[in-house]
């Protein structure tokens, strides 16, 4: 993500990326900017966390040390526990749900809250990537997993689209087995989740989609319905891209449009639950 960042940030005229902070000289390699630590950093404006998620409390309590506002990848922690460990550090912080900055996203949450499609009765969110990353990741002591990895996303969008909060969540787990499990992190999960005043809810993961990674939201109201697949080849990179690019701006201007640590600590909270109900680590 870290890579992924950087490309969408080259093009911006409002972010300059000063330096890149990390120990792989695979990894920096990849980002065209100077080298630096976290003892030797210069005068910057904010920091950009795109650390695996098991190193995001140790991170982001250096970068609180140093006083400088965080833009963190998500989750923020790997538990509700890290992730509100987080929110006590004295420091301007916020959480990379780039889904917020998508127009088309933007546009329908405009038509939820202004009623355009009535009372809502569904809202089912899908995310699919097109192959699953490295075992090493997958491990639920890395990133906590494809509930936690993947699933924050669509229960913060859940939570964001209809202004309601997750009240239950159950489901089921399972997948082919195109490769040998990785123990906590099943190949597919679908999620059944009750949110505040009677909306049902469905978040289907998917570690494989061999067309290339898909998210799509689909919405029901009682006086209308809309579908939008935002993520889809063969353009989906450059979708994500440009949300990526508008959410760091947005963080440079302390616009206060993106995920707020309250919002981070719902959705690993709701993932948690989720976790438990499936019964994985």
């Amino acid at each position: 993500m870290g890579a992924s960042h950087a490309r969408a940030l080259a093009s911006s005229r409002a972010v300059e990326i000063v330096c890149v902070v990390d120990p792989s000289d695979a990894a920096a390699a990849q980002v065209d900017a100077p080298r630096a630590t976290l003892e030797t950093l210069p005068d910057v404006d904010g920091a950009l966390v795109a650390v695996p998620t098991r190193f995001h409390l140790e991170v982001m309590t250096r970068l609180a040390e140093l006083g400088l506002p965080v833009l963190c990848e998500k989750p923020c922690g790997l538990g509700s526990d890290e992730t509100r460990a987080i929110a006590a550090l004295d420091t301007r912080l916020q959480v990379a749900y780039w889904r917020r900055f998508v127009p088309a996203l933007r546009a329908l949450r405009e038509r939820i809250a202004g009623g355009e499609l009535g009372e809502l009765v569904f809202v089912s969110c899908a995310q699919f990537d097109e192959l699953p990353p490295a075992r090493a990741f997958r491990d639920p002591r890395s990133s906590g997993g494809i509930v936690v990895d993947m699933g924050v996303h669509e229960l913060d969008q859940l939570r964001w689209l209809t202004g309601r909060e997750i009240v239950e969540v159950a489901g089921v787990a399972g997948g082919v087995g195109w490769d040998e499990p990785v123990e906590g992190d099943p190949e597919l999960v679908q999620l059944a989740v009750g949110l505040g005043g009677g909306i049902t809810g469905a978040v289907t993961l998917g570690r494989r989609h061999p067309p290339g990674e898909v998210c799509r939201v689909e919405v029901i109201g009682l006086d209308g319905a809309e579908r939008i697949e935002f993520v889809a080849p063969p353009d989906g990179d450059e979708t994500i891209a440009a949300a990526l690019r508008a959410q760091a701006e947005d963080f440079a201007r302390s616009g206060g449009e993106g995920t707020t640590v309250a919002d981070a600590v719902a959705a690993i909270e709701a993932a948690e639950r989720a976790k438990a109900a499936l019964g994985l680590p």
